[in-house]
C-alpha cells in the first residue's frame, strides 16, 4: 500500500475508533460523549515518514504519540469486492472479518493510550480486549504463520488421508460412504488436506478457517489437485453462514480442542440437514506421555488448546440421536517415543502428528501390528480408551441445544 494511502487510511480508522467510542458513551454517559467529540476535533495528524502516523493534542495534558502502522492490519489487495461477491453468491457472509476486527482492536487500543496520556482516562474503553477476541487474534496469527511456512507442492493429499498412520481419517471416510453430489462443510480446514480430499472423492466442499492464510493455502492445494473449494474466513463459534445454508456432512478435524464446544455446536448444528452426518476427530487429554509432549512442543501449539475430556465427548454425543465414538493411538504411541528418544527429533521443529503420516511407509512395519493390538485391547479393556491420543466421533440426528436460554 503506498505511503500516503496507508497514512490516510490510518487517520480514517483512528477517527472511526473515536466515533465508535463516542457512540458507546452516548447511551450511558452523554456528557462524556460530548466531551470526547469536542476533544477529537482538537486533534492534529501528521505523516512523519513511511509507515507512521503522528497524533498531537493540546490538552488537558498536551502531548503527541506516533503510531507504527506495521502493527495495524489493512486490506492491501484490490479483489475485496469480487471476493465479497463470491462469498455472497455461495451463501456466506462476513460475520467475523478477522482483518477488520484486528484493525478495530489496534486503533481502539491506540485511542485509549492517547486518552490516558491526555489526562482523560474516564473517556477510554477498558484496557484489555475480551479473552475471546484476544484468543481469536492469537489463533489467526499462529495459523497464518504456519500456512506461510508450508509448501503445498509437497503435500500428497491422498497419502495424508489414506495412510496406515492416519487411522482417524480412514475410519471417518469409511463411515461417510459415497460422497458424490453431497454438500460438505469442513470447519477449521487448516491447510486444506481434508477439504481437497473430500472434493476429490466427489463432495462439493465449503471450507472455513479462522486464518486467512490457511484459506489461501487450501485454495492453492485445491488448484494443484484439480478441484475447487469455497473458502470462508471465520471462527468456529461464528461461521457467518446464511441461516438456510444446510449441509449433508459437517466435518471438523483436529479443531474442537481450539473452540468453545457448546458455542460451536450451537453455531454449526443448525447448518446440518436432519438426515446429515457430523464427523470429527481430536486429541484427548489424559495420556501422560502425550502430555509430556504437549509441555515440550510449545512452538507448534497455541496457548488456548484444551484436548478433549470425557465431558467434552459427552457434550458432543448428547447433541445427536445416534453417535459412535472410536479411540485411536494407544500402544501405537510407541512410535512417538522412538521419534523423541531414539531419533532425538525436536517436537518444536517438527509436528510429529504430521510427520508420522508423511512417513507412513517407514513406520508401517511397526504401526500395523500395534494397531491390531490396540483394536483388541480397546475392545476388551474399555477403561483404557481415554488414554488414547485421539478420539473420533460419527453422529447423526442433530438434537436441539439443552442449554438454558
Amino acid at each position: 500500500m503506498p505511503k500516503k494511502i496507508l497514512y490516510e487510511s490510518a487517520v480514517h480508522q483512528f477517527v472511526r475508533a473515536a466515533q465508535a467510542r463516542r457512540e458507546q458513551l452516548a447511551g450511558s454517559a452523554p456528557r462524556q460523549a460530548e466531551t470526547l467529540g469536542r476533544w477529537v476535533a482538537t486533534l492534529s495528524f501528521e505523516n512523519p515518514g513511511a509507515g507512521a502516523m503522528k497524533v498531537s493534542w493540546p490538552g488537558p495534558a498536551a502531548g503527541t504519540r506516533t503510531l507504527a502502522l506495521q502493527a495495524a492490519k489493512f486490506y492491501t489487495r484490490g479483489d475485496a469486492a469480487a471476493h465479497s461477491a463470491r462469498q455472497v453468491d455461495a451463501g456466506l457472509t462476513f460475520a467475523d472479518d478477522r482483518v477488520m476486527a484486528a484493525n478495530h482492536a489496534y486503533f481502539a487500543a491506540e485511542l485509549r493510550a492517547i486518552l490516558v496520556a491526555a489526562g482523560l482516562p474516564e473517556l477510554a474503553a477498558p484496557a484489555t480486549p475480551s479473552l475471546d477476541t484476544a484468543r481469536k487474534h492469537a489463533e489467526e496469527a499462529f495459523h497464518d504463520a504456519w500456512a506461510a511456512s508450508e509448501d503445498t507442492s509437497a503435500i500428497n493429499v491422498r497419502a495424508r488421508n489414506e495412510a496406515c498412520t492416519a487411522p482417524e481419517m480412514r475410519h471417518l471416510r469409511a463411515a461417510l460412504g459415497d460422497l458424490h453430489g453431497r454438500q460438505l462443510l469442513d470447519v477449521g480446514c487448516g491447510l486444506g488436506e481434508a477439504s481437497v480430499y473430500f472434493a476429490l472423492e466427489g463432495a462439493t466442499v465449503t471450507a472455513t478457517d479462522i486464518s486467512p492464510g490457511m484459506c489461501e493455502t487450501a485454495q492453492r492445494l485445491a488448484a494443484a489437485n484439480g478441484v475447487t473449494l469455497t473458502t470462508h474466513v471465520s471462527a468456529i463459534e461464528d461461521l457467518g453462514l446464511r441461516p438456510d445454508h444446510r449441509f449433508d456432512v459437517i466435518y471438523t478435524g483436529n479443531t474442537l480442542h481450539h473452540a468453545d464446544i457448546p458455542a460451536m455446536l450451537d453455531n454449526i448444528l443448525p447448518h446440518l440437514k436432519p438426515d446429515g452426518v457430523f464427523v470429527s476427530w481430536d486429541p484427548v487429554a489424559y495420556n501422560p506421555l502425550i502430555n509430556v509432549y504437549r509441555a515440550l512442543a510449545t512452538k507448534v501449539r497455541t496457548a488456548d488448546e484444551h484436548p478433549l475430556r470425557l465431558r467434552d465427548v459427552r457434550a458432543i454425543t448428547q447433541r445427536f440421536a445416534h453417535a459412535e465414538v472410536r479411540w485411536f493411538w494407544f500402544t501405537t504411541l510407541v512410535i512417538f517415543v522412538i521419534m523423541a528418544v531414539v531419533q532425538r527429533r525436536s517436537p518444536n521443529e517438527e509436528r510429529y502428528w504430521k510427520k508420522v503420516v508423511d512417513e507412513a511407509d517407514r513406520w508401517a512395519w511397526l504401526y500395523r501390528p500395534l494397531e491390531m493390538l490396540d483394536t483388541f485391547l480397546l475392545r476388551f479393556l474399555p477403561f483404557l480408551r481415554p488414554l488414547c491420543w485421539n478420539v473420533a466421533i460419527v453422529a447423526r440426528g442433530p438434537l436441539p441445544s439443552r442449554r438454558a436460554g
